[in-house]
C-alpha cells in the first residue's frame, strides 16, 4: 500500500473575508493535525521513501507523506518550525519564476508573499524537499509545446541549480493536468507527480486536501482510507459534501484546536 499524501497550501492567520477559498490553515490548527497524525499512529515519511514505496518497497500501513503547494512565506515562517520540532519530513512545491514575488492567483484581496530563493534553499538546508510546481502556476493544459517545456523541464533545472541536486517530483498548479501534460512530466525526468482529486497513475498521484475549515474531526474523516473514492463522488453532489462539513464542524467557526502534548515521531527516511 502506498502512503497517504496530505496537500496543504499555506499556514498562517488570514481572515475568512480575505481567503474565500480557505488555503491558509492557522499555525495552531497545522500543529494540531501533527501532533493528531502522530498520536493517531501515523508514520510520515520522506519524498524519497514515498519514491520508494511506489516502487515496491514496503512501509509502513500508516504511513503519510506531508506537501505544501505554490511556497507561501508562511510555510518558511509557520510551518517549518512545527514540522522541524516534531522531526516530520516534508516536501515543498514551488513556481521558481515566481519566487520572491507574490501569489496573484488569489484574487486582490490577498496578495499574498511567496518565499524567496534564499529561504527556498534554507529551508531545503533544513531538510524540506523541494518539488517544481511549474514557472509560474499557470494551468499546464492550456500551455503551448514551447511554454509546456518551460513549465516542465527549464523549471527542473532552475530548480535543480537553485537546491543543488535532483528535483524529483512535480505538482501541477490548480491539480490540472490532462494526458500531453502528464506526458511531458514525465519526458523531463520527474519520477512521479502530483494532482489533488483526479487520479492518473505515478504522473497524477491523487492526494487529500486540508484547508482552513478543517477541524481534528474532519481531518479523522479525510485520513480514512476510502476518504479518496467517496471525496471524487461527493464532487457529483455538492449538497452531500455541505453537510458532512457541517456535521463534523469549520474551523472557521468552532473553537480554535489545541495542541496537545508532544509525542515521540517515528520516520521512515529511505
Amino acid at each position: 500500500m502506498t502512503p497517504r499524501v496530505l496537500m496543504y497550501h499555506g499556514v498562517d492567520h488570514v481572515a475568512r473575508e480575505r481567503d474565500p477559498h480557505g488555503m491558509f490553515v492557522t499555525p495552531a490548527n497545522f500543529r494540531a493535525q501533527m501532533e493528531h497524525l502522530v498520536a493517531a499512529g501515523f508514520v510520515p515519511v520522506t519524498e524519497q521513501a514515498y519514491l520508494a514505496a511506489r516502487d515496491g518497497a514496503r512501509l509502513p500501513r500508516k504511513a503519510v507523506l506531508i506537501t505544501f503547494d505554490d511556497g507561501y512565506q508562511g510555510v518558511g515562517e509557520h510551518a517549518a518550525p512545527i514540522l522541524e520540532s516534531l522531526g516530520i519530513p516534508s516536501v515543498l512545491y514551488v513556481p521558481v519564476d515566481l519566487l520572491g514575488g507574490r501569489a496573484t492567483w488569489l484574487g486582490d484581496r490577498l496578495r499574498y508573499p511567496l518565499l524567496s530563493a534564499g529561504e527556498v534553499q534554507g529551508l531545503r538546508a533544513q531538510g524540506m524537499a523541494i518539488g517544481a510546481h511549474g514557472s509560474d502556476h499557470a494551468d499546464l493544459t492550456r500551455a503551448g509545446d514551447t511554454d509546456l517545456r518551460r513549465q516542465t523541464v527549464e523549471a527542473r533545472a532552475a530548480l535543480t541549480e537553485l537546491v543543488g541536486e535532483e528535483v524529483a517530483t512535480f505538482a501541477f498548479p490548480y491539480g490540472l493536468h490532462d494526458r500531453r501534460v502528464r506526458a511531458a512530466v514525465e519526458a523531463a525526468g520527474y519520477r512521479a507527480a502530483f494532482s489533488v482529486h483526479d487520479p492518473a497513475g505515478r504522473f497524477g498521484i491523487q492526494r487529500v486536501d486540508v484547508n482552513a475549515t478543517d477541524t481534528l474531526r474532519t481531518l479523522r474523516v479525510k485520513l480514512h482510507g476510502l476518504y479518496p473514492a467517496a471525496r471524487r463522488t461527493s464532487r457529483h453532489v455538492p449538497r452531500t459534501r455541505r453537510l458532512v462539513h457541517d456535521l463534523l464542524g469549520s474551523a472557521y467557526d468552532g473553537p480554535g484546536a489545541v495542541a496537545g502534548p508532544a509525542v515521540p515521531v517515528e520516520v521512515v527516511r529511505s
